[in-house]
């Protein structure tokens, strides 16, 4: 189960990393940038936004291998 991204760190790191890592990706950067556009939008932080998309996408994989 996830943990809720506020209490995990190394969730923020990571998202980071992979943001700095990726910064040469122009498609990367615009999905960045709606997403973050989105959760400015919602009034959510873009980790909490990163982490609401990344539990959509377990359980949409959770139920298709059902």
């Amino acid at each position: 189960m996830l943990r809720h991204y506020n209490d995990d760190d190394k969730f923020k790191k990571i998202i980071d990393e992979f943001i700095l890592s990726s910064s040469d990706n122009e498609s990367i950067k615009y999905i960045l940038r709606n997403i973050d556009f989105e959760a400015f939008k919602l009034g959510i932080s873009f980790y909490q936004m990163i982490f609401i998309l990344i539990q959509k996408d377990v359980i949409h994989k959770r139920k298709s291998q059902l």
